[in-house]
């Protein structure tokens, strides 16, 4: 393992040659051990062809030599047009440098770009950011040890503004009208959970209208399955600042993320 400058001056991996001592390339691909193989295969063949060896273990060790160099040689010129890449199925490349996983990493991160654009508007036209007030349901022990959902107030304390994807962008034909986008709510009032603790956070929503970036007609049948399912959060009380943080436009941020959560998701 090696580093290198790059033109940003930072550090970057690369590799050392096991052969030659440089740096960006390998062994399997150095230029002077593939210049050499290709003079061992020369000379061999020319001292095979006159054929005049004093002992026959001479002309055994060049036919040896011979076999070698041209196994590696065609080592080099066929490594890699077997092997089957593990995303689009085909043959002559892996999945890192899969053409078509790098193009689908390029699209989803420009949807992903275009929404987040969008999304944060529609937060910002409600007001919800970090420090805004709201109202969330919450399930509550009862003084008779039962449950119930109550409607509690909250501050909200974190936004998961990296988590959000155009997968959260919502479409004609969901079945459920809803955000992925997590809040983590500090919990104001006196409220006790099934385990008689005191609920002091708890995570949440947005409402589903933010991820209509696009403002689609909802039907009332996926309205009323959205509000039993995701409810989500209400605005109370708004904030006027609302900052993203500064990865959450980031062109590279964003494909790390497209690449890690969706393109090679797990």
């Amino acid at each position: 393992m090696a580093y290198v400058i790059d033109e940003n001056g930072n550090y970057k991996r690369s590799v050392r040659c096991g052969y030659c001592g440089e740096i960006g390339h390998n062994k399997g691909s150095c230029p002077q051990r593939i210049d050499r193989l290709n003079e061992i295969v020369k000379t061999c063949k020319e001292r095979i062809a006159a054929n005049k060896y004093e002992f026959e273990h001479q002309k055994n060790t060049d036919h040896n030599r011979l076999r070698h160099a041209m196994g590696q040689l065609h080592k080099v010129v066929s490594k890699g047009k077997n092997r089957k890449c593990s995303y689009c199925k085909e043959q002559g490349h892996n999945r890192r440098s899969c053409p078509r996983r790098n193009q689908d990493i390029g699209i989803f991160s420009t949807e992903t770009k275009v929404f987040r654009e969008k999304f944060l508007e529609k937060m910002r036209e409600i007001g919800l950011g970090v420090g805004a007030i709201v109202r969330d349901t919450i399930r509550v022990k009862t003084s008779d040890d039962g449950f119930e959902d109550v409607a509690a107030l909250a501050y909200v304390e974190a936004i998961d503004w990296l988590g959000i994807d155009h997968r959260n962008k919502f479409a004609e034909d969901d079945f459920y009208y809803k955000t992925d986008c997590s809040l983590r709510l500090r919990v104001l009032g006196d409220y006790v959970n099934r385990w008689g603790e005191k609920i002091v956070t708890t995570i949440s929503n947005p409402p589903a209208s933010v991820s209509n970036t696009d403002g689609i007609y909802v039907t009332q049948s996926t309205l009323e399955r959205s509000l039993r399912s995701y409810p989500g959060c209400e605005v109370v009380s708004g904030v006027d600042n609302i900052h993203p943080p500064k990865e959450y436009f980031n062109d590279k941020a964003i494909a790390k993320h497209v690449a890690s959560e969706i393109i090679d998701a797990k």
